[in-house]
């Protein structure tokens, strides 16, 4: 996790911020979001939060806060303002 990544993380709480770094984290190598987490990544992402990562079964995959956070990834990382990109679900 970088100095902006932790600006954008800082103020969620476990498994939210568990989440979210996973999301962000990921749409930052791959210019998308994921589907599913592989367990390293999870456990890597979460030593770095210092979150258990067994917490992660808890994320909700649907719904408000994973779509809030998907916006505020795209949101942070400018990604879909400028021409020739594309919003990525």
């Amino acid at each position: 996790m970088l100095d902006d990544d932790w600006r954008l993380v800082g103020n969620k709480a476990s498994v939210t911020q568990l989440g979210f770094s996973v999301l962000l984290k990921y749409f930052e190598l791959e210019a998308r979001f994921p589907r599913h987490a592989g367990e390293a990544a999870v456990r890597y992402v979460a030593a770095q939060v210092k979150v258990d990562p067994a917490l992660f079964r808890q994320y909700p995959w649907s719904g408000g806060t994973i779509e809030y956070h998907r916006a505020q990834i795209r949101t942070a990382l400018d990604f879909g303002s400028r021409p020739g990109l594309m919003r990525n679900g």
